[in-house]
């Protein structure tokens, strides 16, 4: 039975991450208490309640894993334990199949997935405990909140590779990421963690909870976090420094053209608050769960070189080389289940939300902008940039039980979102910013429903929703305004999921996921369109929402009397009119030489024709994700995961996956592999993390230029479009509910930078050996 239940754990998630909360498995006080004995509380439990696993996110019912849409893995804390996962990119990087983990100078860590990685995270839904918290102004989900070093609020994470329309609605293209919090019952009493790593990176994080009234089954839970970091020095550049800098930066090293960067530091601390109140259970009438988030992170500029002059600065992307993003968000959320009887319930989410960015000057920007004669017109007192946007949602969903063997769920949402009159922190510092309207906001509608059936072995289900998005008045710069046309959008799902044996299951599954347009792309569009009304050229097309459609295949099979476990799943997505850059000048020629090129209205000057648009042409990306899992004996385990993907089409057409030269696909790796290897014992833990990507097409290696790749011997050229990368962790507990840990990232990472479309993050945002240690106790 004990091996049947490792099989059964291998199956439904990955090593160490368990498939239900702490509230639902037994022997999870100690867990949460700090007092992790041996493997987990997986390995205690029977065959049932493995099979009986839940995942809360792919459906609006819990749903096991094994009749889940798609591959769900699940991640407990006692895998960011494990593992001394500091945050969710690292998490994803080291131990999501299929994804990699980018980085854009400005927009911070990028969220490739299965062969998609584009210049922002629009493609990918992160939400917390079920709601939403991408931005819809242009880049989805704040890079920075990916990468913030504080996982001490996170009691689950699921990750599920594919669309996810029918639950969330628009941006959940590609997949989507839930984050599930503690509460006071699943994390009682207090809690503390502290760490110190390189780059002077310190942490602080403690919690609270602890029951309010049994009797009313009230609990609530508390947690603050805190981060700073320094940074450290950037690796010397390559011979190609000229390449990417420009020929004043021919052959310069880091001295003294980098002295004062850092890389991977924190403009200013960070830290997050989150609080939760509970009132009522499944046997009350009415029950309540209100949650309430603050959150500042921020990141540093590409290259925030302190010695460079004004006149040095003209022309610079502001939020590369003079300061720091500073990101704030908040959002209060009273989720309310009205319990009609035991098989009738309905449920209410209304959310508000809001995000702020805004590009905060080092000083010596500020001393150079007070020295100037003619500062920038309309930028106002420092800082300069920042956008301003709020969310008002509000969901609706009925469910019932009634019927034999199924789950049947109705129910409809509406949000408004707003986007204030501040500039773009994505303009520069001197130019126009095109991103940021002066004022914007739509309405979204939406109607949806899904019902599951269950035949013995076999679970079938079906959904379909509709969304319709209505705009307001769009104020541009300059005094114009538009009124962009409404916009449709239906999406659906089919998947069934078959038991073939108790070692045996087989899933297959046929989504449709939808992206609306975000308010910088219309603002672009229409910039482009009013300087070029009067010429003799149709107008730019209007917006029209992307899509995804996805088949996939998943079977999982247990081998040698449950010791090994075989995951594999297979998948075909089509991406049509896919939102991102669209170069005008390729796609319309005649249209740019004849009325754009040199064209003085042109809003820059008529040196190129672009805009975010819908693309021209499809993409597909074609792939497989196959892992095996192994209980090794002896407080062993490991897994090992082997990634294909291909994207292909409209590489001429569409710079949406390119990297920042427009010329190549992007730097997404076409093999990845991640291994893991664990050890348990009652006061001690050891954990090791290894990544292997390649099919890089630039950027070079250690010794290699960035773009001659293609002249190197096969050999040098694998080398040079290859990056391992290994991660360990070692944890023990001296006195009890005391735990100490040292932990090493990109122990062995080359020199390779990771996918990026920044050109000079290129160079300097590279792997470097990052060591560190943290004591975490409980009470």
């Amino acid at each position: 039975m004990r091996k049947s239940a490792l099989l059964l754990c291998s199956l439904l998630c990955p090593l160490g991450a368990a498939g239900s909360s702490w509230a639902q498995a037994p022997g999870s006080e100690a867990l949460a208490s700090g007092d992790d004995g041996g493997q987990g509380q997986f390995l205690s439990l029977d065959l049932e309640e493995l099979l009986n696993v839940k995942v809360s996110s792919t459906g609006f019912f819990e749903t096991e894993s094994k009749t889940s849409t798609g591959q769900a893995r699940l991640y407990d804390a006692r895998t960011l334990k494990l593992y001394a996962v500091r945050s969710l990119d690292d998490l994803l990087q080291a131990h999501q199949p299929g994804v990699v983990i980018g980085e854009h100078e400005r927009t911070s860590r990028l969220i490739g997935a299965r062969g998609v990685l584009i210049d922002n995270n629009a493609k990918t839904l992160v939400m917390v405990d079920g709601v939403n918290t991408n931005m819809r102004a242009h880049f989805g989900a704040i890079g920075s909140t990916l990468a913030v070093p504080l996982t001490g609020d996170i009691e689950r994470v699921e990750v599920i590779l594919g669309p996810g329309a029918i639950v969330h609605g628009s941006g959940a293209i590609s997949g989507f990421v839930n984050v599930l919090r503690p509460t006071g019952i699943t994390r009682p009493g207090l809690w503390g963690k502290a760490s110190y790593a390189s780059g002077d990176t310190r942490t602080l994080e403690v919690s609270y909870g602890g029951l309010l009234s049994e009797k009313h089954n009230a609990d609530c839970f508390l947690y603050f976090g805190h981060a700073d970091n320094e940074g450290e020095l950037p690796q010397a550049p390559r011979p190609n420094t000229a390449e990417l800098y420009g020929k004043g930066y021919a052959g310069v090293t880091t001295s003294p053209f980098l002295r004062h960067t850092r890389v991977n530091a924190l403009g200013e601390p960070s830290y997050k608050g989150f609080g939760r109140f509970r009132y009522g259970s499944e046997r009350s009438p009415v029950s309540v769960d209100l949650r309430l988030d603050y959150a500042q992170t921020s990141m540093m500029g590409n290259a925030p070189n302190r010695a460079m002059t004004r006149e040095q600065l003209a022309g610079q992307w502001s939020d590369s080389n003079t300061g720091h993003v500073r990101q704030r968000t908040f959002a209060v959320t009273p989720e309310i289940h009205v319990h009609l009887s035991k098989q009738h319930k309905v449920e209410l989410v209304p959310t508000f939300s809001a995000f702020e960015t805004a590009l905060v000057p080092a000083d010596w920007v500020a001393d150079e902008m007070a020295k100037a004669s003619n500062p920038v017109p309309g930028a106002g007192v420092l800082p300069v940039g920042g956008l301003g946007e709020e969310h008002r949602d509000i969901k609706a969903v009925y469910k019932t039980t009634a019927l034999p063997n199924s789950q049947i769920a109705i129910g409809a949402s509406a949000s408004h979102k707003r986007f204030s009159d501040q500039r773009s922190r994505w303009g520069r510092l001197y130019g126009t910013a095109f991103e940021s309207p002066e004022s914007f906001s739509w309405t979204e509608l939406a109607a949806f429903g899904e019902s599951t059936v269950t035949f013995r072995d076999l679970t079938v289900s079906a959904g379909l929703r509709f969304d319709h998005t209505g705009f307001g008045e769009l104020n541009l710069r300059g005094g114009l305004s538009r009124a962009p046309e409404p916009v449709n959008s239906p999406s659906y799902r089919v998947a069934a999921a078959y038991a073939i044996s108790d070692t045996q299951n087989v899933k297959l599954s046929y989504q449709k996921g939808f992206r609306f347009p975000d308010a910088a792309y219309f603002n672009w569009l229409e910039q482009f369109n009013a300087a070029f009304e009067d010429e003799p050229i149709a107008p730019l097309p209007s917006l029209v929402p992307e899509s995804s459609h996805l088949v996939e295949l998943d079977y999982v099979v247990g081998l040698l009397d449950g010791r090994l476990a075989l995951d594999v799943a297979v998948f075909y997505e089509r991406y049509k009119n896919t939102l991102g850059w669209v170069s005008w000048d390729q796609v319309r020629p005649e249209d740019f030489e004849h009325h754009v090129a040199h064209n003085p209205r042109h809003p820059s000057a008529g040196g190129w024709w672009g805009s975010f648009s819908n693309s021209t042409a499809d993409v597909d990306a074609l792939g497989s994700e196959i892992g095996a899992i192994g209980d090794l004996g002896g407080g062993f385990a490991g897994d090992l995961w082997y990634s294909v993907s291909k994207p292909f089409g409209a590489e001429s057409d569409l710079n949406i996956l390119t990297n920042w030269d427009g010329e190549t696909w992007a730097n997404y790796p076409i093999h990845l592999v991640k291994g893991h290897l664990s050890y348990s014992a009652s006061r001690f833990t050891a954990g090791l993390a290894a990544t292997f990507r390649t099919g890089m097409n630039s950027h070079g290696s250690r010794d290699a230029p960035a773009h001659d790749t293609d002249e190197l011997p096969p050999r040098d050229r694998l080398a040079a479009r290859s990056a391992f990368n290994l991660d360990a962790a070692v944890s023990f507990s001296p006195i009890e509910r005391v735990w100490v840990s040292v932990f090493g990232k990109n122990l062995t990472f080359n020199k390779v930078p990771p996918p990026s479309y920044a050109s000079h993050r290129l160079i300097i945002t590279t792997g470097r050996p990052y060591v560190g240690a943290s004591v975490e106790a409980s009470y």
